[in-house]
């Protein structure tokens, strides 16, 4: 009884201390879902149905989480592991990188008001002077072309003024296809061109490596809509932030007493950019009883694979989630 009780202490303390051993992976699941309905304080109208933002748990595991996601995998696949230099920058401790989420998703905000109040025929001023990088991961091609303060004012010829300009232009492209930037450093003007990388979350998306926000950010809301997020990071909730504000400060519910979950960058232009972790978003909407998933054109693949009996709807821009919700009889 001795031995056994001391080899279950020694397994138990091997154990213990492999939960101390950081992994160079990352720890993927569905994360909670939020109605933006609840976002918006105060709420200027009766709110009904939904209008869900859906979210990832991301997190570093240790050795034992390692192991245990990795075995969990193979009979289910409701949750996933991606090297930690693809869920953020090596250089980039977690606080740091914390606080750049909060602000792209401050921007992401501004945009889904700007695009919303301009939907509702209010006139918008918004302004910025490029993107610039604030971080360029190891593994991107970019990594000794760009650096952290590059100012990127046109991309392929086109002028870029908001970091969500960049993204678009960089996801309208493939992995391996060459990218010409435009970027001041400094009193400079350089031209700049690499090879775009390939997401590992979503195999034929490009992506850059880099994270961006937009250089001296400026905006003029004729009606301020505050949205009171927490805990919620990065750009992907812009289509469901401009949804509920638009619902917000237009007359009719555009609910119509559903449930709609959804995900997708907005730019100040309306378009609608393709996001990660959608497998992930899809499973959190359908836990929480959605019926109707609005996502990117280029996510589609993916959410109509992980959607079971969730009608799932493509979208490129903000009138395209508007007319897919026209077409939902009302639900008394």
């Amino acid at each position: 009884m001795a031995v056994t009780s001391f080899a279950i202490a020694v397994v138990l303390g091997v154990t213990a201390l492999l939960t101390t051993i950081p992994s160079a992976y990352q720890i993927l699941l569905p994360g909670p879902v939020s109605d933006v309905q609840t976002l918006i304080q105060p709420y200027p109208k009766p709110a009904k149905g939904a209008l869900y933002l859906t979210t990832i748990y991301s997190d570093p595991a240790n050795i034992v989480e390692w192991a245990a996601i990795s075995l969990y995998l193979k009979v289910r696949q409701d949750a996933g592991i991606v090297p930690r230099e693809e869920a953020r920058p090596r250089s980039v401790n977690e606080r740091e990188y914390q606080r750049l989420l909060g602000h792209m998703m401050d921007e992401s905000k501004v945009a889904a008001k700007v695009v919303a109040l301009r939907e509702a025929g209010y006139d918008v001023k918004i302004t910025g002077q490029g993107a610039q990088i604030q971080e360029v991961s190891e593994a991107s091609a970019a990594k000794g072309i760009l650096l952290p303060g590059d100012i990127v004012v046109e991309a392929d010829g086109r002028p870029v003024t908001t970091s969500t300009d960049l993204v678009a232009l960089i996801q309208a492209h493939r992995p391996r296809d060459m990218i010409s930037l435009r970027v001041r450093r400094g009193e400079e003007t350089r031209e700049l061109t690499f090879s775009l990388g390939e997401s590992p979350e979503e195999p034929g998306r490009a992506r850059a490596g880099v994270i961006v926000l937009t250089h001296l950010y400026d905006y003029q809301l004729p009606r301020e809509v505050e949205l009171k997020t927490k805990d919620i990071g990065g750009p992907s909730a812009g289509l469901m932030f401009a949804l509920g504000v638009y619902n917000a400060v237009s007359e009719n519910d555009i609910t119509r007493g559903h449930k709609i979950a959804g995900t997708g960058t907005i730019s100040t232009d309306g378009r609608v950019g393709a996001v990660g972790g959608v497998k992930y978003k899809v499973i959190a909407a359908q836990r929480a009883g959605a019926q109707l998933f609005l996502v990117p054109q280029d996510n589609l693949p993916e959410a109509t694979a992980h959607a079971g009996a969730m009608r799932v709807v493509a979208v490129k821009t903000f009138t395209d989630a508007l007319d897919a919700l026209s077409t939902l009889q009302p639900k008394s």
